[in-house]
Protein backbone atom coordinates (compact mmCIF):
# COMPACT_ATOMS: atom_id res chain seq x y z
CA UNK A 1 0.00 0.00 0.00
CA UNK A 2 2.84 2.36 0.90
CA UNK A 3 4.57 1.69 -2.45
CA UNK A 4 1.36 2.50 -4.29
CA UNK A 5 0.98 5.83 -2.46
CA UNK A 6 4.59 6.76 -3.19
CA UNK A 7 4.15 5.86 -6.86
CA UNK A 8 0.94 7.87 -7.14
CA UNK A 9 2.51 10.83 -5.34
CA UNK A 10 5.59 10.77 -7.60
CA UNK A 11 3.41 10.38 -10.70
CA UNK A 12 1.18 13.27 -9.69
CA UNK A 13 4.23 15.41 -8.90
CA UNK A 14 5.75 14.68 -12.32
CA UNK A 15 2.44 15.41 -14.02
CA UNK A 16 2.21 18.75 -12.19
CA UNK A 17 5.82 19.58 -13.04
CA UNK A 18 5.23 18.77 -16.72
CA UNK A 19 2.11 20.98 -16.74
CA UNK A 20 3.98 23.89 -15.13
CA UNK A 21 6.87 23.55 -17.61
CA UNK A 22 4.44 23.38 -20.54
CA UNK A 23 2.61 26.52 -19.43
CA UNK A 24 5.93 28.31 -18.84
CA UNK A 25 7.10 27.43 -22.35
CA UNK A 26 3.77 28.54 -23.78
CA UNK A 27 4.04 31.88 -21.95
CA UNK A 28 7.63 32.46 -23.14
CA UNK A 29 6.79 31.63 -26.75
CA UNK A 30 3.65 33.81 -26.69
CA UNK A 31 5.53 36.81 -25.30
CA UNK A 32 8.39 36.34 -27.75
CA UNK A 33 6.03 36.20 -30.72
CA UNK A 34 4.10 39.26 -29.50
CA UNK A 35 7.32 41.27 -29.21
CA UNK A 36 8.46 40.11 -32.65
CA UNK A 37 5.11 41.05 -34.19
CA UNK A 38 5.21 44.46 -32.52
CA UNK A 39 8.69 45.16 -33.93
CA UNK A 40 7.74 43.84 -37.37
CA UNK A 41 4.80 46.17 -37.85
CA UNK A 42 5.54 49.52 -39.41
CA UNK A 43 3.83 52.45 -37.77
CA UNK A 44 1.42 54.67 -39.69
CA UNK A 45 3.83 57.60 -39.39
CA UNK A 46 6.67 55.56 -40.86
CA UNK A 47 4.42 54.44 -43.74
CA UNK A 48 3.59 58.08 -44.46
CA UNK A 49 7.26 59.07 -44.44
CA UNK A 50 8.11 56.15 -46.74
CA UNK A 51 5.32 57.14 -49.15
CA UNK A 52 6.54 60.76 -49.16
CA UNK A 53 10.10 59.57 -49.75
CA UNK A 54 8.98 57.47 -52.73
CA UNK A 55 6.54 60.00 -54.22
CA UNK A 56 9.02 62.88 -54.30
CA UNK A 57 12.13 60.75 -54.96
CA UNK A 58 13.87 62.14 -51.92
CA UNK A 59 16.75 59.73 -52.38
CA UNK A 60 17.83 61.88 -55.36
CA UNK A 61 18.06 65.07 -53.28
CA UNK A 62 21.71 66.06 -53.08
CA UNK A 63 23.49 67.73 -50.17
CA UNK A 64 22.30 71.26 -49.51
CA UNK A 65 19.20 70.94 -51.73
CA UNK A 66 15.71 71.68 -50.44
CA UNK A 67 12.37 70.23 -51.54
CA UNK A 68 9.14 72.10 -50.75
CA UNK A 69 5.75 70.43 -50.93
CA UNK A 70 2.57 72.51 -50.63
CA UNK A 71 -0.80 70.98 -49.79
CA UNK A 72 -4.28 72.19 -50.76
CA UNK A 73 -4.86 73.61 -47.29
CA UNK A 74 -1.77 75.80 -47.46
CA UNK A 75 0.51 73.56 -45.44
CA UNK A 76 4.10 73.63 -46.68
CA UNK A 77 6.46 70.77 -45.97
CA UNK A 78 10.12 71.62 -46.47
CA UNK A 79 12.69 68.85 -46.64
CA UNK A 80 16.41 69.44 -46.90
CA UNK A 81 19.49 67.26 -46.88
CA UNK A 82 22.21 68.58 -44.62
CA UNK A 83 25.69 68.99 -45.93
CA UNK A 84 28.13 66.57 -44.40
CA UNK A 85 30.53 68.14 -41.95
CA UNK A 86 33.94 66.77 -41.22
CA UNK A 87 33.81 66.21 -37.50
CA UNK A 88 36.53 64.16 -35.90
CA UNK A 89 35.50 60.77 -34.61
CA UNK A 90 35.52 60.38 -30.86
Amino acid sequence: MKDLLVTLNVGLSLLGYAYIMFKTGQWIITNTLKQWDKRRKVSAKQKAVDALYEAYELDKVSEGDTVKVATKEGLVIMICRHEKTNTPAR
